[in-house]
């Protein structure tokens, strides 16, 4: 199971960065500018993997976080690249424009296409189970695939306690309690109000990873920890016309929820924190783990982090497409061309101030 997550979890991450580069590489091509080098991870350079007719170099980087694509002229600060017609940057800002967004139109794309491949093959909608009727009323076109009881949702849990310390999580499902089912929140307080101070197994469900703990109830059967009536997993398979028309329902939706989620990141950042739920590559490969039983999961999750991906590398910070594109809009504006030395030198501090956010988040994610 792990050996599979680690190979699911490559697979996506270099995915999502050849999807998003080849975007750059793409447009860059049509309009004429040579691309010096495509690279998988971040420089120092640990291997040329080949060479095309067209001098590009394929490269494998250190530091695997992201890739890239190298363009003749595009931090240039002579005159001789500001006139060569092969460079990025002497070509018409407009050209500059949909060289730069190229990567998180692609981006964004695949992130719709793999939507709409969830909803072709059957995507999951969480629901009580007397309100599963009303869902497939409500979605009568939809073919049901799977339809199963989760168990009880926890839905808080107290800091330090028994199920805490048994690393049960918030959101998680128990589903079992020493091998018997549990169907109502009922049904689980008398289980484990008769399994005071014994050790007790717990079966869990955790996204799509099902997984067994041992907890010792307290005398009056209590584990620390809050939780709903039971909730069901409905799978439903959509037509491809509909499945179109949801995916594009859900890119809205999770375009949205992302783009607040960013917000409270960089506004707990000014504050001198960061957000205990906030997740760097190490977050990434561990929520990989948990999903890589089930092949929609992964889709869905690749979907989710392909936006993710084009939602953050367009926002106005230094290093990233929307940092690149805020001095093109100004150039396009105002006629005006920035100070190629000055720009250079901004896109290199927004570079290592970002790789040592990546830096803190990843080892706040391995603390934890």
């Amino acid at each position: 199971m792990l050996f599979i997550a680690i190979c699911a979890f490559l697979v996506i991450f270099s995915l999502l960065i050849l999807i998003h580069e080849g975007g750059h590489f793409t447009a860059a091509r049509f309009f004429g500018v040579k691309v010096e080098e495509f690279g998988l991870g971040m420089p120092p350079k640990a291997k040329v993997l080949f060479k095309d007719k067209h001098k590009t170099e394929y490269t494998l980087n250190w530091l695997p976080l992201g890739g890239f694509v190298r363009m003749k002229g595009e931090d240039a600060v002579t005159n001789k690249l500001l006139k060569e017609k092969d460079s990025f940057a002497a070509i018409a800002v407009w050209k500059r424009i949909i060289i730069v967004i190229a990567g998180v139109t692609m981006n964004f794309l695949l992130g719709f296409i793999l939507l709409v491949a969830v909803f072709s093959i059957g995507s999951s909608q969480l629901a009580s189970p007397e309100n599963v009727n009303q869902m497939l009323a409500e979605n009568p076109q939809a073919q049901v695939v799977d339809n199963r009881l989760l168990g009880v949702l926890v839905n808080a849990v107290t800091p330090d306690g028994i199920a805490e310390t048994s690393e049960i999580k918030k959101y998680d499902f128990i589903s079992k309690v020493n091998g018997e089912p549990i169907t109502s929140g009922e049904i689980l307080q008398q289980a484990l109000k008769n399994q005071a101070d014994k050790t007790t197994t717990l079966s869990i469900t955790r996204r799509d990873y099902e997984f067994e703990v041992k907890v010792t109830p307290s005398s009056e059967g209590l584990i620390g920890v809050e939780f709903t009536q039971p909730l069901m997993s409905v799978t439903l398979r959509y037509p491809f016309p509909t499945a179109v028309k949801e995916a594009g329902i859900e890119t809205i939706r999770l375009t949205k929820l992302i783009v607040g989620s960013i917000g409270s990141l960089f506004g707990s950042v000014l504050h001198g924190k960061l957000p205990a739920d906030i997740g760097g590559p190490v977050a990434i490969a561990k929520e990989t783990f948990y999903r890589a039983s089930s092949f929609i999961a992964l889709l869905n999750f690749a979907a989710m982090l392909s936006i993710t991906l084009a939602i953050f590398n367009i926002l106005p910070i230094p290093a990233l497409d929307g940092g690149r594109l805020l001095f093109l809009l100004f150039e396009l504006i105002t006629r005006y061309r920035a100070n190629p030395k000055a720009e250079a030198y901004i896109h290199f501090a927004g570079y290592i101030i970002l790789l040592g956010l990546i830096a803190v988040i990843s080892w706040q994610d391995i603390f934890k």
